[in-house]
């Protein structure tokens, strides 16, 4: 490290990427972004780095990244790219359910449905697409039989 490096406290960073102090102290504290040491007193120091990471580690935590995620990719054990496509894909699934229970809801609300009539149409809702097709071949087997 050069006499020519600023470092930061904690106050400062905060102030610089607009994170609060404990944001950026429990980050520390689970080995997300690291002090680059320490002042006479104790205080913790951070260098323009950490300044990047934290903006890097504030934007995977607003798309929902957990500190782990966060860990891998900083670690380089994962990229971006990877890890933003599992999230998609985990996204994607979440919609679907969340698109299933509106749709009960809705059902629900415009009827006056009995509690055995939402059982059922959550278990259909809950089947995958091959599931309610093999359920509608083996109607259409038992009538036509």
């Amino acid at each position: 490290m050069s006499d020519h490096t600023e470092l930061l406290t904690i106050g400062d960073l905060a102030r610089r990427t607009g994170l609060p102090v404990r944001t950026i102290r429990f980050w520390s504290d689970n080995g997300v972004v690291a002090p680059t040491g320490r002042s006479t007193g104790g205080y913790r120091l951070y260098d323009a780095e950490a300044v990047a990471r934290l903006d890097l580690v504030r934007t995977l935590r607003e798309l929902g990244m957990d500190l782990n995620t966060v860990r891998r990719v900083l670690s380089r054990q994962a990229t971006v790219r990877d890890v933003a496509r599992a999230h998609v894909r985990a996204l994607e699934a979440e919609i679907r359910t969340l698109q299933v229970r509106r749709a009960v809801l809705r059902r629900v609300a415009r009827h006056d449905s009995t509690t055995e009539e939402m059982r059922l149409m959550h278990e259909l809702a809950r089947m995958s697409a091959d599931e309610r097709l093999r359920l509608v071949d083996g109607f259409v087997q038992e009538i036509c039989g």
